[in-house]
């Protein structure tokens, strides 16, 4: 996944762009910049649906910076539903990469989200959910 910071003269603060593996966009987050209706319906139309269109999809007086994620273990712990055996997921998260442990944070939210609409479900153990790459699941869809 890929992350990119939007900063404009037509608006305060920053927007983010998030792309998925395949370079599709994923997600607008604009939580840290001060817009009116008319200038988010602007971005939103501005924004590209895929990460080709980047370099091209912003006007003069915007400013687009790729950023990495700074995921942590202690933010996976905190999304992921299930708090036992924590103490086995450090090795495991220090052999994973970055992008994986991106992967694996909000694959754990979408977990969460699946493990609440399935109350018959029980949560795995968080170190077995990272080895078996359960991460990799679209847990959306299941």
């Amino acid at each position: 996944m890929r992350r990119f910071i939007i900063t404009s003269d037509k608006f305060s603060g920053s927007a983010e762009l998030v792309f998925n593996t395949q370079g599709l966009l994923l997600m607008i987050d604009a939580r840290k910049a001060t817009m009116d209706a008319d200038t988010m319906q602007k971005f939103k139309r501005a924004a590209p649906v895929t990460i080709d269109q980047i370099s091209t999809a912003f006007t003069q007086g915007t400013t687009v910076i790729e950023q990495d994620f700074e995921i942590s273990l202690d933010d996976f712990k905190r999304e992921y539903p299930y708090s036992r055996n924590y103490h086995l997921l450090t090795k495991r998260w220090e052999k994973m990469n970055k992008s994986e442990q991106v992967e694996a944070y909000f694959s754990a939210i979408e977990y969460r989200k699946y493990c609440n609409r399935n109350d018959w479900y029980k949560a795995k153990i968080a170190d077995s959910w990272l080895a078996n790459k359960e991460f990799k699941n679209d847990w959306r869809k299941m």
